[in-house]
């Protein structure tokens, strides 16, 4: 965490007691300014900020505005001694979490590094929890990529193998990639099927493609194609640019 205030006394005197309490902090250093500040946030990382409104070399609400800029995820509580409603005004534009009034009882403090403790429990399960889903949704892509040849291919069958609920599964799918299990398995087996009506050295049927792709009723596989891509099966294959390395018998 930073402190940063111009006057040397009152930094000082709060890096020392807030050292002294519990904190999430594993490091609680001061800066002078708002330049000072900014310099060593842009070459470490700092997860909260006390910040000053009346620096001597800028504004610290347009100190504020800058980490905001830079460092969304900064944690940031204004110190002042002045209990202005203009100043209040704008810090809560700014979204900081705190206004504390100088002096500041150690009451507030205290209380202050409890609140700064669940939200940095909380964005760190954010973070987790994001990063489950996208594996989570990366493990369903590469098993569709996998079994899309499989007839009756179904959610319910990859949840069961990935061992998740079917609808926590379906939501994190749409969430990393915009579409449903259902949509992503039909655009990869058009386009697998589209790949194998491209090959022009294999010259498979539309009724193999059908199955190879998943499909055992090759009408079914017709009608879906020429929704997705505009054509019929036959007629893709005659208009489309045939695979690299692949020519005609």
């Amino acid at each position: 965490m930073l402190i940063i205030d111009d006057e040397k006394a009152l930094r000082c005197g709060l890096a020392g007691y807030l050292k002294s309490i519990q904190s999430p902090f594993d490091e609680i250093i001061t800066a002078s300014g708002g330049h000072q500040a900014l310099s060593y946030i842009d070459q470490h990382a700092v997860s909260a900020a006390l910040v000053d409104i009346n620096l001597g070399d800028m504004n610290g609400l347009d100190l504020i505005e800058l980490i905001n800029r830079r460092y969304p995820d900064m944690l940031i509580v204004i110190i002042s001694g002045f209990d202005d409603f203009d100043f209040a005004r704008r810090a809560i534009k700014l979204k900081v979490l705190d206004y504390l009034l100088k002096p500041i009882p150690r009451s507030d403090l205290k209380k202050l590094m409890i609140a700064f403790q669940q939200c940095l429990i909380n964005d760190k399960r954010t973070v987790v929890d994001e990063g489950t889903s996208r594996s989570l949704a990366m493990n369903v892509k590469d098993y569709i990529e996998t079994h899309y040849s499989e007839k009756g291919l179904s959610l319910s069958q990859v949840a069961s193998a990935l061992f998740v609920n079917e609808g926590y599964l379906s939501r994190q799918l749409k969430q990393t990639y915009g579409r449903t299990f259902s949509e992503y398995l039909i655009e990869y087996r058009i386009q697998k099927a589209q790949e194998l009506l491209r090959n022009l050295t294999l010259q498979y049927t539309v009724t193999a493609i059908a199955n190879k792709v998943g499909y055992e009723d090759p009408h079914y596989f017709s009608r879906l194609f020429r929704k997705k891509t505009g054509f019929s099966p036959v007629q893709f294959r005659e208009h489309a640019e045939p695979l690299p390395n692949s020519n005609r018998e």
